[in-house]
């Protein structure tokens, strides 16, 4: 190989170096950029207004708590026996789990505050937010559910799993700090009334206040697609307007709820939650069913 040869690959070999450290350098400030940012605003603290709620201890309140407690997912993120489990542990995209939420817990048990404050408004009883609690799905339940919901919890015999730290992964601090995912205390208007009681009753006007239970998957306009912040290999949701299957009949959509099963046969996919709502009484899925019919028919995806 000549001088001059020996001398340009040289040269090369120089400037590829500096290039891979100044996109290496450019790396490392992104990533400090978006855990400071990220980590600044689950740091932050919210003022809630009081609201307070009368938790019943009569059996038929209790029985009604657990109903709700299943059909709106509760045990789903914190076990059947409000004991807490693990929902994911993924290096990119973070530790998320379900707490604790018996007397057994180890910062004693949750006051009636601390239930409203969590569950309505995604906020901890040090003002600072939940990283997970989907409260967007619960700042318009009722009084009269929500206590009841609060009832059950505290029937429950003392859990002593511990509550693991809840921490987010590189992806979930990114897409948080581009505004693709919100922390829940943000989603929601702090200032909001909340009912009293709704009147349980197969319109659309219930099914409206059950279906906001399915906007963490389907979206604010129920026309489904991929669920931001979601793994890779989660599925996009299904598109619940009367432009997919919000055209099913009633009888259909009860087959899909009660069985995970399209009118064909086929499964739907098992992140449907149908093991959970099948729970849902015959006039729950009527109303559910006569609200769907009512929104807006939208393309799918456009959430």
């Amino acid at each position: 190989m000549s001088a001059y040869n020996t001398s340009l690959a040289a040269r090369v070999r120089r400037i590829a170096a500096r290039i891979a450290l100044t996109v290496t350098g450019l790396v490392v400030f992104t990533a400090g950029s978006v855990y400071a940012i990220s980590e600044r605003a689950i740091r932050g603290t919210y003022d809630v207004p009081e609201h307070p709620l009368v938790v019943p201890t009569d059996s038929a309140s209790i029985a009604r708590g657990q109903h709700l407690a299943t059909i709106r997912g509760c045990v789903d993120c914190h076990a059947a026996d409000f004991g807490g489990t693990m929902i994911l542990d993924d290096p990119a995209i973070g530790r998320l789990g379900g707490a604790n939420l018996t007397s057994g817990r180890a910062g004693g048990p949750l006051t009636d505050r601390d239930w409203e404050r969590a569950v309505r408004h995604g906020v901890r009883r040090d003002g600072k937010p939940l990283l997970v609690m989907p409260s967007i799905e619960f700042t318009g339940m009722s009084d009269e559910d929500l206590a009841a919901i609060v009832a059950y919890a505290r029937s429950l015999p003392p859990s002593p799993t511990p509550t693991l730290p809840v921490q987010l992964g590189p992806v979930l601090r990114g897409l948080s700090v581009a505004g693709q995912v919100k922390l829940s205390a943000d989603e929601v208007r702090h200032d909001r009334a909340h009912p009293r009681r709704v009147d349980v009753a197969p319109t659309a006007a219930y099914g409206e206040y059950l279906a906001q239970g399915c906007k963490g998957c389907h979206g604010d306009g129920f026309s489904g697609g991929k669920i931001p912040g979601a793994p890779p290999d989660w599925k996009p949701a299904a598109n619940i307007t009367p432009a997919g299957i919000g055209r099913y009949q009633l009888a259909d959509f009860e087959r899909l709820i009660r069985t995970g099963r399209r009118p064909d046969g086929s499964p739907i996919d098992s992140l449907m939650p149908w093991g959970i709502l099948k729970y849902m009484t015959d006039t729950e899925i009527q109303a559910l069913y006569a609200y769907l019919r009512t929104v807006p028919a939208r393309p799918y995806g456009n959430r």
